[in-house]
């Protein structure tokens, strides 16, 4: 498929409106890189503060908790599938070329590590429980089986 049909694709031009692509901010080329590096770093914290105050949540708030950490998150989980998704559909794979090191991934580890034991230690009013995962699954998807 070429460039021209991948931007031409709902997906692709739904996102570019969304980002206001068009805008002639992104014309000049050092500060769309500059933007561009900006973006990253402010969506990268999104997400470490995204999980952090998940796990908090659900740590501190129990089984009432559970709905607001599921929503948050949605809040950083669905823009990090559209950015790849988005990239995805114009040629760029993120991990491509990339050496993932795990100094560099640790602290999302962890992050998700905390969050996932509040949600079988605390996200259930009997504790430990593989029904409190499987009861998130079937509330925010009662369709799936």
């Amino acid at each position: 498929m070429g460039d021209e049909t991948k931007r031409d694709s709902w997906f692709v031009r739904a996102a570019a409106a969304v980002g206001d692509l068009g805008n002639p901010f992104y014309r000049e080329e050092r500060r769309r890189d500059v933007w561009n590096e900006a973006s990253a770093v402010g969506f990268q914290l999104m997400l470490w503060l995204g999980l952090a105050a998940a796990g908090a949540m659900i740590w501190i708030g129990g089984p009432p908790a559970l709905p607001y950490v599921l929503v948050v998150i949605g809040v950083v989980g669905v823009p990090s599938l559209v950015s790849g998704i988005y990239a995805a559909r114009l040629g760029v794979r993120a991990t491509e070329g990339a050496r993932m090191s795990w100094w560099r991934m640790a602290p999302v580890l962890v992050l998700f590590l905390v969050m996932a034991a509040g949600l079988l230690v605390r996200g259930s009013s009997d504790g430990v429980s593989a029904s409190t995962v499987w009861g998130s699954w079937r509330a925010a998807w009662p369709s799936s089986g």
